[in-house]
């Protein structure tokens, strides 16, 4: 029999004292063996690395003194580990036994298969899909996300609506299951992006280099969405407008780019008028803000997308079934298709 390929769980830390414990215990009860677990930390003061060390002796811990985000906290972490695959793991989760059994074997299965996600649910409330992963993500073709089961803030119950394993275009960086090859060979994470995006920018150039991304039920992992930034804070919704434009330049043809950027900036703009009339004025700001740093950084984002441009080895067309060829605003909004199985994949 083929031994199991060890599996590294990196959980990224910054003063996760509250949520650690809960999530580590949990980690203890996985079904999937052979795995390490260690702590890429982000140089928390809340007592947390001491907790680890009298508690969780055998987790190792990577200090890194200095907060480097999301994107280069993980760029350091996976090189130092020796894992097949990575596990890039909130530290705000809890996890089923069985959560990591099916991501492992559909990549096994498939070499091309480059990253995978279990199931995502709310932490506060497990009968329901949690924000940022639900059972899968998909994009569309102006750069917003959404997942099966949440489209925007609706949120739906989990009733087995979204139970199969299908290919999806981007696996949540709450709990992304990746070849650690396959993260180093494409430039791993954008170290600019800092947090939020990061890994849909990651997801987009192993499309590009001709992998696969897929969800992988019925593992499940509980997330409590927020507990790094929370969604009404107006750095992470700069954040997720800065990110979500500067990916469109750098992984969109010359084509696409031309035609879908420039809707993506009109629909920024007429959220930002908008948004003070629902008593949102921190998005204005934000999208001002964001705007702003695309416009000043254009030369660097151009720079970047000639090397990701380099390496793309499949068309804009061949990922219409992942980038669905809509606007989910106007299937939100004006639609009322408040769910993913109310969506036409089709304009």
């Amino acid at each position: 029999m083929t031994p199991r390929p060890l599996v590294s769980i990196i959980i990224l830390n910054y003063n996760g004292l509250n949520f650690l414990p809960k999530c580590l215990e949990s980690l203890c009860r996985t079904e999937y063996h052979p795995f390490e677990i260690v702590v890429a930390d982000n140089g928390s003061n809340d007592g947390s690395l001491d907790y680890l060390r009298k508690n969780f002796p055998d987790v190792r811990i990577i200090e890194f003194g200095a907060n480097w985000g999301y994107s280069g906290a993980y760029n350091r972490a996976i090189p130092l580990v020796k894992g097949k695959y990575c596990v890039l793991l909130n530290f705000d989760v809890e996890v089923e036994p069985n959560w990591l059994n099916r991501s492992i074997e559909v990549m096994e299965d498939d070499p091309r298969i480059a990253a995978a996600q279990p199931k995502l649910k709310q932490y506060e409330d497990h009968s329901r899909f949690e924000y940022s992963g639900g059972s899968g993500g998909f994009l569309d073709a102006y750069g917003f996300p959404f997942v099966r089961g949440r489209i925007f803030d609706a949120t739906e119950p989990d009733l087995g609506q979204y139970e199969d394993s299908c290919e999806i275009f981007w696996a949540t960086g709450a709990a992304l299951v990746v070849r650690r090859d396959a993260f180093l060979n494409t430039g791993g994470l954008d170290e600019d992006f800092f947090m939020h995006m990061e890994e849909l920018d990651l997801c987009w150039r192993l499309w590009l280099t001709g992998h696969r991304i897929v969800v992988a039920p019925p593992g499940v992992v509980y997330h409590w969405a927020g507990a790094a930034l929370s969604a009404d804070r107006i750095r992470k919704m700069y954040l997720n407008h800065r990110n979500s434009l500067a990916m469109m330049i750098k992984n969109y043809s010359w084509p696409n780019l031309l035609v879908r950027l420039p809707v993506r900036v009109l629909l920024d703009w007429v959220a930002l008028v908008v948004s003070p009339l629902k008593k949102e004025p921190k998005r204005s700001a934000a999208i001002v803000w964001a705007h702003l740093y695309v416009l000043f950084n254009l030369p660097h984002l151009f720079s970047k997308r000639r090397k990701v441009q380099a390496m793309r080895v499949v068309k804009d067309s061949d990922l219409d079934h992942v980038i669905l060829p809509l606007s989910i605003v106007q299937r939100y909004y004006l639609k009322k298709q408040t769910t993913f199985s109310q969506l036409e994949t089709r304009l």
